[in-house]
């Protein structure tokens, strides 16, 4: 993000508002957050701001992991 999230979010908010559709980005940031898959979902879906999201993987089992985590959250 290019602010904290705080500030992002207020600004997608005025844009939902503006009927802008939103897609996440690279929700385990940029691989950051690789180790804590279930807490950046969680997250990332907890914000109520998302109408998609993309989330990356480098392995079949990494992807269906990441399946599971987001039908979880």
């Amino acid at each position: 993000m290019d602010a904290d999230p705080a500030t992002v979010i207020s600004v997608i908010k005025q844009m939902r508002a503006q009927g802008k559709g939103i897609v996440g980005m690279k929700i385990l940031g940029q691989g950051d957050l690789r180790d804590k898959p279930a807490e950046a979902i969680r997250y990332a879906l907890g914000t109520g701001v998302l109408d998609a999201f993309t989330i990356g993987a480098e392995s079949q089992r990494e992807q269906n992991n990441l399946i599971q985590r987001v039908a979880a959250a």
